[in-house]
């Protein structure tokens, strides 16, 4: 069995991180989202993944994951271009997969036994999890256990079962596709394949995601994705340099960090080579690589890597690769793009 990892999009919602890169790559909890997973489908047993690469700036993924090998897997890429929905996505794999195979959205994180999923035995079987907001989503209508309707993004309220993003599939999804016209989006929709399936009389199994799952669509997204897998996954581990410090906590810090002076209470992330001097890091922040964080508080919030905080107190932030930010007043809330510069 194969897993394909979608890794698309142009992340108009998360703009302006997206303006050099693709979402999947911003690192919450020390990792990129697309890596939370691909490690949790190498870990479910599947050792061979396709990942369909979009046209913002694919180099950067083939760049970080390679041919998987450091990950315990094999990768194959695929280029999609341009964005023309997720069902022209798969039907790119057509020649790659087996009978059976797992599409997964690289920007969405699904704490959820993949290994249990993966043995659907229909023509496709789908996760759903229960949303407030199901205009936001693909939905499903479930009558007497049994998937019968499938709508993207409905504009009025049929059902608040949404697609998590994750789904399995037969070899029967191509054909479907195949007759596939495109949406008022102009994209060929997923929901409308899988809804093709079920007017062909085939069986479309469901699974209940209960607990936490999230899109990680948004700015706010990506601070809840941090906090919860920080909160889920964090220990304890130091492997940096600390000097005077007070260390509270499942802190992790990675080799050649330097911690002085400081307070960190956890959970906390911080990446290799960064350097943290007269601050206090707070609880649910993760630090990028080869950062330096000077006379300054941060707490619930995402530095990316390369990032230079100096004299500012912020919250719920989260700052782009490469940038500087400083001379902050009291626990201000930023949203800031990479390679850039800012004086508050």
């Amino acid at each position: 069995m194969e897993a394909v990892i979608l890794h698309g999009g142009q992340g108009t919602r998360l703009r302006p991180l997206t303006h050099t890169g693709p979402k999947q790559l911003i690192r919450v909890a020390g990792k990129p989202v697309s890596q939370w997973v691909l490690e949790q489908i190498r870990d479910a047993g599947i050792r061979d993944v396709i990942i369909i690469l979009g046209d913002n700036n694919p180099s950067r993924v083939v760049e970080y994951y390679g041919d998987g090998s450091r990950f315990g897997i094999k990768i194959t890429y695929v280029y999609q271009g341009k964005a023309r929905g997720l069902a022209d996505a798969v039907y790119r794999v057509k020649d790659l997969v087996s009978d059976k195979f797992i599409v997964y959205l690289g920007d969405n994180i699904v704490p959820y036994d993949l290994s249990k999923f993966s043995k659907f035995n229909s023509s496709a079987s789908i996760l759903l999890a229960k949303v407030d907001n199901p205009n936001r989503f693909g939905v499903a209508v479930i009558r007497g256990n049994k998937v019968v309707k499938l709508i993207e993004k409905p504009k009025e309220f049929i059902s608040d079962l949404a697609l998590v993003g994750v789904y399995g599939f037969t070899k029967e999804i191509f054909e479907v596709i195949e007759s596939l016209r495109p949406s008022w989006r102009g994209e060929l929709e997923i929901t409308d394949a899988i809804q093709g399936l079920i007017d062909r009389g085939k069986e479309v199994e469901f699974q209940i995601v209960d607990g936490w799952w999230k899109d990680t669509g948004t700015p706010k997204d990506i601070l809840e994705a941090n906090s919860f897998l920080l909160d889920r996954y964090a220990i304890r581990s130091i492997n940096g340099e600390i000097k005077d410090s007070s260390i509270d906590g499942r802190v992790m810090i990675e080799a050649d960090s330097v911690i002085e002076n400081s307070i960190i209470r956890g959970p906390v992330y911080i990446g290799y080579g960064s350097k943290v001097k007269n601050s206090y890091i707070g609880p649910f922040t993760s630090i990028g690589h080869n950062c330096t964080v000077e006379n300054s508080e941060i707490e619930y919030s995402v530095i990316l890597d390369n990032v230079r905080l100096r004299g500012v107190s912020i919250m719920d932030s989260l700052i782009g690769n490469n940038s500087i930010v400083e001379k902050g007043g009291k626990w201000q809330k930023l949203i800031i793009g990479e390679n850039s510069s800012v004086i508050l």
